[in-house]
This record gives structure tokens, sequence and C-alpha cells, in this order.
């Protein structure tokens, strides 16, 4: 499951969880934010004890992710 917003939320979605779990040292965020081709577009990993007003997504589609040719 992924959420999905601009790149401020999910920035701050991954402040949220990164404070809230204590991440610190080698592990010092939640997770990496993808970036859609659009440039619009942000999708964060959701974490399930965190929930969020983000559009949730079950997974990224090929849209995320296109071919490099």
């Amino acid at each position: 499951m992924y959420y999905k917003g601009t790149q401020e939320q999910c920035e701050a979605y991954n402040q949220t969880v990164t404070e809230g779990q204590n991440y610190t040292g080698l592990t010092n965020r939640w997770a990496n934010l993808i970036a859609h081709p659009n440039g619009t577009d942000f999708a964060i990993l959701k974490n399930a004890a965190y929930e969020a007003e983000l559009t949730e997504l079950e997974s990224l589609t090929s849209d995320w992710f296109p071919e490099i040719e």
C-alpha cells in the first residue's frame, strides 16, 4: 500500500512516521519518496500504524515507472 500526494504531503507523512518510530542513526527516515514522471504526484510506502489524509493506492501502476528506451 502507498499514499499519493504532493511532495510536501509525502515528506510530512515521512516525518510523522520517522518521529513516531523514533528512527535515528542508520535508519533516519521511514521511506523514500517516489516521484511520478508527471512531475506533480509523489508516493510513499504506507505504514500500517500511521494514517494520513492522502490518496491510498493498493500498488503503483506501470505509469509510475515508464520504460527506458
